[in-house]
């Protein structure tokens, strides 16, 4: 499916919600666990994937939840309120929403591109801990699909550090980074619709540790076509004195007070005015009043020209990129980036 330019490759089944529910990102979610006692979880979570149906009350989630909305519910040593009001609470520094995007990679969670995935999903709720009872703290999952993940299957649920490669990955956090869920994890997923949106239901069951008596909690949940949120994206090939090579990862854009800085990757870095529109620019390593300033970190040049081509979709900037250095290191780069969140 190409949806209008993100290339997001996916399988839609020909059956619509009758089958089978149930779904899965907004930290660098990987847990480095290294316990072996995390393995026993292994053969249970191994259960055979395939197209299976979700229980009634899956079926009533799915049902029950308008176009983008969710339901999330956790039991145990942490309660979820069914409500979700510290989206924008001042506690935890910005704003956050239910997102559906590629995996955002860190540790050993999967690592995911616009076009080809693997995705990953993003929960959130209002919940309280059993040791702060009386503190409404914002809680929330993180779900990564396996690479290549279809529409109307079912998928067995493991920990970050556990899961296969057919598995979802997947943990309970809150209260900013206060408390993590993340061992002992084994539950299901039900994936009913996957392109521009998600549809999905999930249950499983998450331990603060590995221990016999470790705190555990019991999730269950569904989402109903939740949007589909492309990365800040760069892909490009780049040639170091006769060396070449093919980058394909996220974009960090650090705003400010004078513009976007966007790190590109191979430490390379596009300044980027405020206001900036649409049209081609030129590229040097020097900023002036006709020139975009392009930062090397890790190479010594003389002399940086190129062009930067800015086109607007959606609300956000695509950009086609291309540069050759001269010097001590010769660099040439040739790509895009994509789904840059410009002027913010």
């Amino acid at each position: 499916m190409d949806m209008d330019g993100w290339k997001l490759t996916v399988v839609l089944p020909a059956v619509a919600l009758a089958l089978a529910g149930c779904g899965d990102s907004a930290d660098n979610a990987g847990i480095n666990a290294t316990d072996n006692a995390d393995a026993q979880t292994d053969s249970s979570v191994a259960a055979s994937q395939g197209s299976v149906s979700p229980d009634n009350e899956m079926r009533e989630w799915l049902d029950s939840l308008d176009e983008g909305a969710s339901i999330l519910t956790i039991s145990g040593a942490v309660t979820s309120t069914g409500e979700y009001t510290t989206a924008d609470d001042p506690r935890y520094g910005g704003v956050s929403v239910d997102v559906f995007r590629p995996g955002s990679g860190g540790g050993s969670a999967r690592a995911g591109s616009n076009a080809d995935g693997p995705y990953a999903l993003t929960i959130y709720t209002d919940a309280l801990h059993e040791d702060e009872p009386d503190n409404v703290v914002r809680a929330w999952i993180n779900l990564v699909l396996p690479e290549g993940a279809q529409a109307g299957e079912r998928y067995a649920i493991a920990s970050f550090s556990t899961a296969d490669e057919h598995q979802v990955q997947a943990h309970v956090r809150g209260d900013g980074h206060a408390w993590t869920f993340a061992h002992q994890v084994e539950g299901e997923l039900h994936l009913v619709e996957l392109g521009e949106s998600v549809t999905a239901a999930w249950h499983f069951d998450a331990a603060d540790g590995n221990r016999e008596d470790a705190a555990r909690v019991a999730v269950e949940g569904a989402v109903s076509g939740l949007a589909f949120t492309p990365q800040p994206q760069a892909q490009y090939e780049l040639t170091v004195n006769g060396d070449s090579e093919t980058h394909l990862g996220r974009i960090a854009i650090n705003t400010t007070n004078t513009g976007d800085i966007l790190s590109i990757g191979n430490r390379i870095s596009l300044m980027l005015p405020s206001g900036i529109t649409t049209g081609e620019y030129t590229l040097s390593d020097r900023a002036s009043d006709d020139a975009l300033r392009v930062i090397l970190s890790q190479h010594t040049i003389e002399q940086l020209d190129g062009t930067l081509t800015l086109t607007e979709r959606e609300g956000v900037f695509d950009a086609d990129i291309r540069f050759e250095t001269s010097g001590e290191d010769s660099v040439s780069l040739n790509g895009r980036l994509e789904a840059l969140a410009l002027n913010e």
